[in-house]
């Protein structure tokens, strides 16, 4: 089909459905089809500047030579909150961990439900889409040609999404796992140590399956399909284009940016700080020395501080001949040790586990993928660190948080005369469970889905750049299902190695009963010398037993820090060349996460521009490196481990990010849904003014154009005040626009609002007294976004504006003024009339 055809095509469709004019295409004039459209070249500055209001864009030239091109607002943002945090973890180390730690428990336990739920939301979302008549829509022209191969196409995608992960945790995690004391509850059946080992292979599978490419692959859709099929600059704010229109030229899309940098960062610097640690372990390996505490810390900031360097060489040479080539070494240097592993030791044992392991993940993957640990995490409530929202007091003196339940029940054990009442109550988890069941999401499940949402903008960016050509259903079954099966492959030869060392060695040194976790190396920094315990002091094996083993490259590796070196010791003429490769691998993937990571910051600091000046990558690159080495410092200067804070930052991180992604599923539906000209959407109406667009002066419109409002700024002020302090007003004048004017409904419907507004104020102030009344409040206001809920529906269908329940739910319990002024003013439009068949009456 030639271009021209396709553009007949199109706008065929677009208005042989309907009559009326296509508003909401009609609204978003920056569409420009790249089938009807020659491609734009984001090189140029003048064709970017379309895209970014006057006053933001900063171009700054020494003589000829370009030294800033950026978007000054979500650059400078970005920078305050990246090298803000990191003077506060240098001036403040110990109250910085401590805050980050806090947080990051407080969003685990009072957000896994949210978590959980959005990654399967995303994972479903994507096949759905994948398999629909939309999957056959191609990331650019109807003609356009993958530009990067098959090959070099997967070897990015696995070396930017989860390389340096595997090097560091493909043996540690199951290990952890099956030796850690987790008991796994709810993750199949264990009824012998056997299905102890296949559950640990399942845990780790889960967490570096489907669900951790789901964030990815639906930023890269996002991206995708607006960037490349509308011609628009390749920038996070451009994916939300299709729900917020013109707002992403305002502050709000100043916002997104920024915090897309932010999240890029943090989350790279958590596989940074995880990297170098192993980097390290691996140099000190091949040279047979060992680290004290700082001597290591030192060395880990050194190797940042090399690795930056190197970095910036990548990146200077930019995607084809830096990042590609070193995503391709890398791959292959990773893939390498592997086959090699397979060879050197059993392989058939190998393969029947791999194959095993996944035909478990298949079978357990939608039990795995909804649960959140429920009644483990009950324990917290009855715990001394209960950071549940709502159900905990203010922090004692001691540093604890309780709730009242806790109080209550010490009160009435006290007064128990039948036994020590000193030990009760009884403990939760030595009651009903055993383990660290309750931390299970804390440290493992919320860590890995904050790290990848994290990520999210990085890697989805660039998948999205390096996937133009291909179809939305090669995307996802390519860069979703490949990578996830491959994935299996690693991880599966790995962690079952680890697996059958332990087994060696628990065969040689233990009491002939399985260790599960009581009588196991879980000690590490004790003396875990006694009985059962294997004989090893602190890591390193100490009895005769122990030690002939380890000469013999076998060791308990559920008390060693770095198992992955331990894997390759029994290779004995070949383990240090192994080692060797490992450390170059994941040295490699090192880089290629550092350049991949700045050439993202710096695509979305320059508002999409294809080609920034190279200070500006060399300054990102910088700051990546610098965020890491703060947060290595602060875990160690507040006396933890110096990879805690690096992990606490990506759940941090995370939490906002997850919310953007669930709003940019809606956003990609609705590109979709424009771009094949479904009319529902293509021949709506919009509502007259919008709910966010105070954040835009209330004047909203192209970046590059003049925009005039339907009403003043004093008029939507007032109606604003109006809405925010008498609700019930605007929902009477909104009734009787769809009810009918002075019809008893819209009487009965302000009535009702009237009464959930007021409710809601008297038991917030009343709940000075007793903070309970501030519960049944924010009850009486969450059925007062109901009620908005089902009008903004109601007039949504009697205008034929395009939305959803989900939508019109989330603005009217997050910004109920809002919706109010924008239902007030929409109830002043005339309802056309869209029954064909109904004749208007005319006088006799």
């Amino acid at each position: 089909v030639g271009r021209s055809d396709s553009r007949l095509s199109y706008q065929t469709r677009l208005t042989a459905r309907s009559l009326r004019t296509p508003e909401m295409v009609a609204h978003l004039k920056d569409i420009r089809r790249c089938d009807e459209h020659d491609d734009v070249d984001f090189r140029d500055e003048n064709e970017l500047k379309r895209f970014i209001r006057p006053g933001k864009w900063l171009a700054l030239n020494a003589g000829s030579v370009r030294l800033l091109r950026v978007n000054v607002v979500s650059t400078s943002m970005a920078i305050f909150l990246l090298w803000g945090f990191v003077l506060w973890g240098l001036v403040h180390p110990r109250y910085m961990s401590n805050q980050v730690n806090e947080w990051k428990s407080w969003i685990s336990y009072n957000f896994t439900w949210f978590y959980i739920g959005a990654f399967n939301a995303w994972a479903i979302f994507l096949f759905y889409v994948a398999f629909s008549k939309y999957g056959k829509i191609k990331l650019g022209r109807a003609d356009e040609k993958p530009e990067f191969n098959n090959i070099s196409w997967f070897a990015m995608l696995f070396s930017c999404g989860i390389a340096v992960g595997v090097y560091t945790l493909g043996v540690a995690e199951p290990m952890d796992y099956y030796r850690g004391g987790y008991k796994l509850n709810g993750r199949g059946d264990v009824p012998n140590d056997d299905e102890r080992a296949q559950q640990a292979l399942l845990q780790t599978f889960y967490h570096w399956g489907l669900h951790a490419w789901a964030p990815y692959i639906t930023v890269a859709l996002g991206l995708g399909i607006v960037c490349y099929r509308w011609n628009m600059p390749l920038t996070m704010r451009s994916a939300f284009y299709p729900l917020l229109g013109n707002l992403i030229y305002s502050p709000v899309g100043d916002i997104i940016d920024a915090v897309s940098i932010a999240c890029t960062t943090f989350g790279v610097c958590t596989s940074l700080g995880l990297g170098v640690d192993q980097i390290v372990a691996y140099y000190g390996a091949l040279q047979d020395k060992t680290y004290t505490a700082l001597e290591r810390l030192d060395a880990q900031t050194a190797t940042i501080i090399v690795m930056t360097l190197v970095a910036n060489i990548s990146v200077v040479l930019g995607l084809h001949r830096g990042i590609q080539v070193l995503s391709t070494i890398t791959f292959s240097l990773g893939l390498f040790v592997l086959v090699a592993s397979m060879f050197l030791d059993n392989t058939w044992f190998l393969l029947n586990s791999v194959v095993q392991s996944t035909g478990h993940y298949f079978q357990w993957v939608i039990q795995l993928g909804f649960r959140t640990d429920t009644w483990e995490q009950l324990g917290i409530e009855f715990g001394n660190k209960n950071l549940y929202w709502g159900s905990n007091k203010s922090s004692k003196p001691d540093g604890t948080w309780v709730g009242p339940i806790r109080d209550i029940m010490a009160n009435a054990a006290a007064l128990r005369t039948d036994a020590n009442s000193t030990i009760h109550p009884y403990d939760y988890v030595e009651t009903y469970g055993e383990g660290y069941g309750k931390d299970m999401m804390d440290w493992w499940t919320i860590f890995y889905w904050g790290w990848w949402v994290s990520w999210a903008p990085f890697v989805g960016m660039f998948i999205a750049r390096i996937s133009r050509g291909r179809t939305i259903r090669q995307v996802v079954v390519g860069a979703f299902v490949a990578p996830t099966l491959f994935s299996f492959l690693w991880l599966g030869v790995w962690g079952s190695l680890g697996i059958k060392m332990q087994r060696v060695a628990e065969l040689v040194l233990g009491d002939g009963t399985p260790g599960d976790g009581s009588n196991s190396c879980a000690c590490v920094g004790k003396d875990c010398t006694g009985a059962g315990a294997w004989g090893y002091t602190n890591g390193v094996p100490t009895s005769a037993a122990a030690i002939a083993l380890a000469n013999d490259g076998y060791y308990a590796l559920a008390c060693r820090d770095y198992p992955m070196l331990d894997l390759m010791a029994p290779y004995k003429e070949v383990k240090e060349f192994l080692w060797g490769l490992l450390l170059i691998g994941i040295t490699l993937y090192f880089i290629t996460s550092s350049d991949s990571g700045s050439y993202v910051d710096d695509v979305i600091s320059a508002n999409g521009l294809a080609n920034p000046p190279i200070g500006q990558k060399v300054f990102w690159c910088w700051t990546e490196g610098a965020v890491a080495i703060a947060l290595l410092r602060v875990g160690y200067n507040a006396g933890q481990n110096a990879l805690g804070a690096v992990r606490a930052v990506s759940i941090v991180a995370g939490l906002p990010f997850t919310v953007a992604v669930c709003f940019m599923c809606t956003s990609i539906w609705r590109a979709l849904k424009i771009d094949s000209g479904d009319a529902d959407i293509c021949h709506a109406n919009l509502f007259s003014t919008g709910t966010l667009d105070i954040f835009d002066g209330y004047k909203t419109g192209p970046a590059d154009t003049a925009s005039t409002a339907r009403y003043t700024v004093a008029e939507r002020l007032t109606n604003y005040a109006q809405s925010i302090f008498a609700p019930f007003v605007g929902v009477f004048k909104v009734c009787e626009s769809v009810f009918g004017e002075g019809a008893v409904l819209a009487k009965l419907h302000a009535g009702i609002n009237f009464s959930f507004f007021i409710l809601w104020l008297v038991f917030l102030i009343v709940s000075g007294a007793d903070s309970d009344y501030a519960w049944i409040g924010w009850t009486f206001y969450m059925f007062m976004a109901f009620q908005l809920t089902f009008l903004r529906g109601a007039v949504r269908t009697q205008h034929n504006i395009y939305g959803n329940m989900f939508e019109d739910f989330f603005g009217a319990i997050v910004m109920y003024p809002n919706v109010v002024s924008q239902l007030h003013f929409q109830s002043k439009e005339p309802v056309a009339n869209n029954d064909v068949f109904k004749k208007p009456v005319t006088a006799a």
